[in-house]
């Protein structure tokens, strides 16, 4: 895998990526026909609209891929607080879509906020050095911008979301090497209130009660049980590209929040089995520039990155196959919506970035150990020179 990263970017990472987008053109098109037809539009309408927003996401990663990374642990904080005021707007002004308010002049706020928390709390775990096992730096610093954006996003709501970044936090604790003692408490604290605060909300517990008892709650229940229907209907080899049933009016917004479900109808076990493989070569390319990163918070990042879009990819099949109770999340690269589709397009940016080698030299990060504590030199340089030795 070095060989893929010595010459330049993470070249299998790139191309996992592009095949995705490139199949994920085709998918919105099949998918969106029907809905745009039913709304008086051309069938194509949804497919430019796409096919402009596939544009400027290619152009934010080619950019973002050649700016040197240490620049987001700079900018940590001002990303989290544009995306924390942002989420606020929404919440405060964004109009109401199907109970939750997450959407604000176009845009889905709480993607910014995301990547805000990414590059603080991992800006801070690396910034720990020897004083990473302390409450403070385990529990009380990450706390901080993620309970700020755990209240946000119950307030809007979107608990999915919530759930994504608890998961990130915590598997970038993990790899940071925080203390588990504080990590279980936090977690002991955390799941009470949350299974509350879901069972207080109607849509969420409504949402949960046709998940356990769907035969009792048909109008909650209806779009996976469509999903699952689609899947079904798709055998090994699918119907044929544009001829699934499902798409015409029995699965709501399908190029949306379900489509894996269309991709399952239409080109069937063998078309699913080629999306979970590349989001497979995806994943594992990221945790690899991630285990051979020159700076704790590239690795942290690129863990970070590549959970954030693992969780987003799992929780979208998982609902699309009555593993998980209903809820919104789009499939990365795959699904129809401008917001998700940029910054998961500028996660990738970030890590190919960090595959590059010579990139975050500059950065400063005390030692993990006391006794390397010498000549104020940063942590790259001193991995460097005992590679050299």
């Amino acid at each position: 895998m070095n060989s893929l990263q010595t010459s330049g970017v993470n070249k299998l990472l790139l191309l996992s990526t592009l095949l995705l987008i490139c199949f994920g053109i085709a998918v919105v098109y099949t998918a969106s026909t029907p809905h745009a037809l039913k709304m008086g539009l051309s069938p194509e309408f949804y497919l430019k609209a796409h096919i402009w927003k596939v544009l400027g996401a290619l152009a934010i990663m080619f950019v973002v891929s050649k700016v040197d990374y240490s620049i987001w642990m700079k900018g940590s904080r001002i990303v989290f607080v544009v995306g924390a005021v942002l989420t606020i707007a929404a919440i405060v002004a964004g109009g109401s879509v199907k109970g939750a308010n997450r959407w604000i002049w176009g845009i889905q706020p709480s993607e910014i906020l995301k990547l805000g928390l990414i590059s603080w709390i991992c800006a801070k775990l690396s910034a720990a050095g020897t004083e990473i096992k302390t409450l403070k730096c385990s529990i009380i610093q990450p706390a901080v911008p993620f309970a700020i954006s755990a209240i946000l996003l119950a307030l809007q709501p979107n608990f999915s979301m919530l759930l994504l970044f608890a998961g990130i936090t915590l598997a970038v604790l993990f790899v940071a090497g925080a203390r588990f003692k504080y990590i279980g408490i936090s977690l002991a604290a955390c799941i009470p209130v949350g299974l509350i605060v879901l069972l207080i909300k109607s849509h969420t517990s409504k949402r949960l009660m046709a998940f356990f008892n769907p035969a009792e709650n048909q109008n909650s229940a209806y779009q996976g049980e469509h999903a699952l229907e689609a899947l079904g209907n798709g055998g090994i080899f699918g119907t044929g590209f544009g001829m699934g049933m499902q798409k015409l009016g029995y699965l709501p917004e399908a190029h949306k929040d379900v489509i894996y479900a269309v991709i399952g109808e239409e080109f069937g076990f063998i078309g699913t089995f080629i999306v979970l493989l590349l989001f497979g070569v995806l994943f594992y390319q990221g945790f690899e520039i991630a285990r051979n990163s020159s700076t704790r918070f590239g690795k942290y990042m690129a863990v970070a990155l590549t959970i954030s879009l693992f969780l987003n990819f799992m929780i979208h099949v998982c609902v699309s196959t009555g593993l998980f109770p209903t809820t919104g999340q789009p499939l990365p690269f795959l699904s129809f919506g401008g917001t998700n589709l940029i910054f998961s397009a500028l996660f990738i940016g970030i890590l190919l970035n960090i595959s590059k080698p010579g990139t975050g030299k500059k950065m400063y990060e005390p030692y993990m150990n006391s006794a390397d504590k010498m000549n104020n030199r940063s942590y790259g340089e001193f991995e460097s020179s005992r590679s050299g030795l």
